[in-house]
């Protein structure tokens, strides 16, 4: 875009108060590639066209001016301690407000209130922090038409001409939570394409903790402070936290944690499950609170009552502090003794055992269904809560993924909710899930915006005027088909109900318009070809997966190893992320090795085990004593359901935490020498019985195993019976038997 560029407000929804319309006076920036405004930073320093002197943060948001001035116009501006008589100015920081700007009638709890003032002559320009200020700057230049949309250089938008002018201009924003944390394993830190988009607020802790504040060479005089496992004291990070000693000393270092610069740190418990066992710790729990996804009794009550104890302790030195601990594990629930925390507490709520493709509320989502009870009463129990969650599918980050409705929906839900901050844990894999990693933060920082206009603006801007309508259909049409997935299944187990063989050559078929609408521009291009690659690899890994169903490890090898050269190759380019590497290693490549390894020759497969099994739920785990395993079992009564075919979710059928039994039969040639079978994958510990005697076990969860029948097969019809311990959960909704069952002869 060449030419005179005057630019008023763009027409994204940010909290901004706007002066009276007043007749527009421009300002010129750059004129025919020629600078003409000069930045002004306070003691700036010495300096030559756009190189100010580092040190400063007023500094650093002057550099970024500079830089996005110069994408646009080739122009350097000069950064200096004034501005020569009579030329126009921008003045950023602690230069502005000494030039009159005013920040303090802003009501900012975290102190990022920023406003923007041009009046035609000159720019003021500050925040009520350094990131507000560098916020600020952000703003200007969406004004100017700039955006940064991923945190690459594909990402950044600016429009190119030579003259850049400012009309007069009134902008006061701040944002709608006192924190807004994105962040991934391999994306710490507070870069600039974060506090453009929203990232910042008051440094609120949420983590697991425990082990910082109690040192374990304290178990030698002290064992009582540590938890009761199975009658015993265990040196760990989990205490015994109903003892009245362990509470001061706990406190104490949590006190001494804040002097040493943790201003709000977290007190939540290690990872895991390691809760004390001791009658007084067990006491404090509710025996009618369970927790849904274990169906264990919730230790919410326990860990709460010891918070309060160490909130009190602690506001007396460090009155300011606020100490945050996570609603997790089997302590999600809320409180059920009628308590009210203390006001220097904030309940992190951290859904990880819940749904994570459907919002907050969901009527045909049992679990987030729940999800909005749970926040109800954390609500009605504490004066601060929060959301620490996953932004993309965890243990499954291969596949184009979209929760684009889910954050229209949850993060205004949430700020309603008495929410005060988010953590988004997200991983930065752009062709996957490029759309809502950027609305998931702007929204963050404003929940009052409009999503869909939001969006609307992003695909406008990342795919052109042409490509962007073909592009917004696709990721849009990607969100409704997992809001719309009839299963809650976590990993890649519910993968195939969104990308069924018709809505996969749907997807394709809008790539190859967007495309063809790109033209020869080649930025826009490389955009949609991003995206693409995204959708190869939902393609690739339906493929395999037919190939495992259908028993052919050797088809489903060669296209894993693509796959994972594929996701090998964008984690290098910095469009993936080395989880997708290693989440399909791990949840995909074991089972696809062992089979492949399993069925090659001289071994000949010669079955895969229907799909369908009769199945029953065993909780008392009498199926032994029952004879469920013997051959002439009556099992008919049973429930008949898709193993690999669907998780049980998917069938409409409880994920319970309890023992399964599952029976079929098998027919075996006659002159089958060394037959065996192959499971590719059960969740749960396994035992396999054929025509009623045990011939083996599962040696861990949903690793693949083998079991040799012996003498227990004969030449024709076989019954099998397998009995499931699935009382540990491992991921969502899954249950019993997941992944194929074969039949195989080995050779010599």
């Amino acid at each position: 875009m060449n030419g005179p560029m005057r630019v008023g407000l763009l027409l994204i929804a940010l909290p901004t108060t706007l002066a009276a319309a007043r007749p527009a006076v421009a300002m010129d920036v750059v004129r025919g590639g020629r600078p003409v405004a000069v930045v002004v930073v306070a003691d700036a320093g010495a300096s030559t066209p756009g190189k100010a002197r580092r040190g400063s943060d007023d500094r650093r948001a002057a550099e970024v001016l500079v830089d996005w001035v110069r994408k646009m116009t080739d122009a350097e501006l000069t950064v200096a301690d004034e501005a020569p008589s009579g030329a126009p100015a921008i003045y950023i920081g602690a230069a502005a407000v000494k030039a009159g700007l005013r920040l303090d009638d802003i009501d900012s709890p975290s102190d990022e209130g920023m406003r923007i003032r041009c009046d035609g002559r000159r720019v003021l320009l500050a925040g009520q922090n350094d990131t507000a200020t560098l916020k600020a700057v952000c703003r200007l230049l969406e004004h100017w038409g700039c955006r940064y949309l991923m945190d690459h250089p594909l990402g950044e938008v600016f429009p190119r001409t030579k003259t850049l002018t400012l009309d007069q201009l009134d902008v006061t924003d701040k944002p709608g939570f006192l924190y807004r944390s994105i962040w991934g394993s391999n994306w710490s830190g507070s870069g600039l394409w974060k506090t453009w988009n929203g990232a910042g607020g008051i440094p609120f802790s949420a983590r697991h903790a425990w082990g910082q504040y109690v040192a374990k060479d304290l178990f030698k005089e002290h064992p009582e402070y540590f938890r009761m496992s199975n009658g015993q004291r265990e040196p760990s990070d989990w205490y015994c936290t109903s003892n009245a000693e362990l509470r001061k000393v706990f406190a104490q270092g949590v006190i001494e944690r804040i002097a040493a610069g943790a201003a709000n740190p977290s007190i939540s418990p290690p990872d895991g499950r390691g809760y004390c066992e001791c009658p007084k710790c067990v006491a404090g729990d509710d025996p009618k609170s369970l927790e849904p996804s274990s169906g264990r009794v919730s230790v919410t009550n326990r860990y709460v009552d010891f918070y309060q104890d160490v909130a009190r302790r602690v506001r007396k030195a460090s009155p300011e502090s606020i100490l945050g601990f996570y609603c997790y594990a089997d302590y999600t629930q809320a409180p059920t003794n009628g308590i009210r925390l203390e006001p220097n507490l904030c309940a992190w709520i951290a859904p990880i055992r819940y749904c994570r493709f459907h919002r907050i509320g969901d009527p045909n989502c049992p679990s987030r269904t729940q999800l909005a009870e749970l926040l109800d009463g954390w609500s009605a129990a504490a004066d601060k809560i929060a959301y620490r969650t996953y932004n993309y599918n965890l243990a499954e980050c291969t596949v184009p993924f979209s929760l684009m409705s889910v954050w229209q929906h949850d993060i205004p839900y949430l700020k309603e909710h008495g929410c005060i901050g988010v953590n988004l844990e997200t991983l930065t894999n752009w062709q996957i899930y490029g759309p809502h990693i950027y609305l998931s933060i702007r929204l963050a920082y404003d929940p009052a915006a409009d999503a869909e206009a939001v969006m609307d603006d992003y695909f406008l801007k990342f795919y052109g005027p042409k490509a962007g309508p073909v592009m917004k259909e696709y990721w849009w049409s990607i969100d409704r088909a997992f809001a719309e997935a009839p299963s809650h299944a976590g990993s890649f187990f519910a993968l195939h109900l969104v990308y069924t063989p018709e809505f996969l050559k749907q997807c394709e078929a809008l790539l190859t318009r967007a495309a063809a609408a790109c033209g020869s521009d080649k930025t826009y291009t490389a955009r949609v070809e991003m995206a693409a690659e995204g959708l190869r690899n939902a393609r690739q890994y339906v493929t395999l997966r037919e190939a495992m169903n259908r028993g052919d490890f050797q088809a489903a090898q060669r296209t894993y190893d693509s796959l994972l050269a594929r996701s090998e190759a964008h984690q290098q380019t910095r469009l993936g992320n080395h989880y997708t590497v290693n989440y399909v290693k791990r949840f995909v490549g074991r089972q696809v090795t062992a089979g492949a390894e399993a069925t090659k020759r001289p071994n000949r497969l010669l079955q895969v085990l229907p799909d369908r099994w009769r199945m029953t739920y065993d909780e008392a785990d009498e199926g032994v004593a029952k004879g469920f395993q013997r051959p002439d079992f009556d099992d008919t009564a049973w429930q008949e359901v898709a193993t690999y075919g669907n998780p049980l979710d998917a069938q409409g059928l409880p994920d319970r935490q309890t023992v399964l039994w599952y029976r079929t039969s098998f027919s075996l040639p006659r002159g089958s020498r060394r037959p065996v079978l192959f499971f590719t994958e059960v969740d749960g510990d396994a035992t396999v019985y054929v025509n009623g005697r045990q011939i083996g076990t599962s040696e861990k969860k949903r690793t693949p195993f083998t079991v040799e029948l012996g003498n227990a097969a004969k030449p024709g019809e076989n019954a099998v019976a397998v009995r499931v311990d699935h009382s540990s959960i491992t991921e969502l909704f899954l249950g019993g038997i997941v992944r194929p069952v074969l039949l195989i002869e080995r050779g010599k």
